[in-house]
């Protein structure tokens, strides 16, 4: 009888001591943007490598940064930064493991959702998206001006990165092309006069020009997604690359939903007051409106 009754209660002990840990977890979680409000600081990550998005110990610190201060200041809050490489090896899923799941803060600024919720790792949830980014026109010289059919039809090589979608759909309509490995060598022919015009990631003008303030390429007014295609005779442009646009969102973790309620409410502040695109244009990047969803 006394083997029966301590077993039982090395079992009820086990139960118990299992269950602790989950408590504490859910407390924890229960308590995240409490904790924010005592303490009056929102902790944010980003990469310290990526102007525009964000910079370590630079001045302006990147949009993400300025954007999430924004979102901190209207809880009356300060922000402070954590700092996570997405550029080594393992890339955005281990920063994002190293760091807000790892609880080092509680927003991981700038992670592009396209549709595949493995960068999530079960633990993470996005936010609702407060920009999109996409493809843009980049003209100097002899294309200055020019629209993208005028490029086309005068064969005027276009940079692009390879093995994109861009360069996909360049290549299968015959369209000439100057092939470099990334946007920022991409940009670099357009600095050293090699070409005169280039389609590229919105972001990367604004990071040649910050290399190279000399250079006279600018973004053309005069690009769309419709444009391209009716340059090669089609009507009709098709979801994905014909949009050219994807949401740029925060991260957080799962189960911090009074956290994510006061970063969504305050997206959608930021962007009917118009300080999400005021914020992203100082940097000389075009703010594109999110898509909807």
């Amino acid at each position: 009888m006394a083997l029966l009754k301590n077993k039982l209660l090395q079992v009820l002990l086990g139960i118990m001591f299992a269950w602790l840990p989950l408590q504490g977890s859910a407390n924890e979680a229960q308590n995240t943007f409490e904790k924010i409000q005592e303490r009056g600081i929102l902790t944010a990550c980003a990469d310290p490598y990526s102007y525009p998005y964000s910079v370590k110990n630079v001045t302006p610190p990147g949009f993400d940064v300025e954007v999430m201060g924004a979102l901190a200041e209207l809880g009356g809050f300060d922000l402070e930064m954590y700092w996570a490489d997405t550029g080594t090896r393992g890339g955005m899923s281990r920063a994002l493991r190293n760091s807000i799941i790892k609880g080092r803060c509680q927003i991981f600024a700038g992670v592009g959702d396209n549709d595949d919720d493995d960068v999530l790792m079960g633990q993470l949830a996005f936010t609702k998206a407060y920009m999109a980014v996409g493809y843009v026109l980049v003209t100097q010289n002899k294309a200055a001006g020019l629209s993208i059919k005028e490029i086309i039809d005068a064969g005027m090589p276009i940079g692009v990165q390879m093995s994109t979608p861009m360069d996909d759909w360049l290549f299968t309509h015959g369209i000439k092309r100057a092939l470099q490995a990334d946007n920022a060598r991409v940009m670099r022919d357009m600095v050293n006069g090699e070409t005169d015009a280039a389609i590229v990631f919105s972001h990367a003008p604004s990071q040649a020009k910050r290399n190279h303030p000399e250079a006279t390429f600018v973004l053309s007014d005069n690009y769309s997604a419709d444009q391209l295609y009716a340059a090669i005779g089609e009507d009709y442009v098709p979801e994905g690359l014909g949009q050219q646009l994807w949401n740029l969102k925060f991260v957080l973790r799962k189960q911090d939903k009074t956290l994510r309620d006061f970063i969504n409410q305050g997206i959608e502040t930021l962007i009917e007051n118009g300080t999400i695109a005021r914020l992203v244009k100082k940097y000389d990047v075009p703010y594109f409106p999110p898509l909807e969803e």
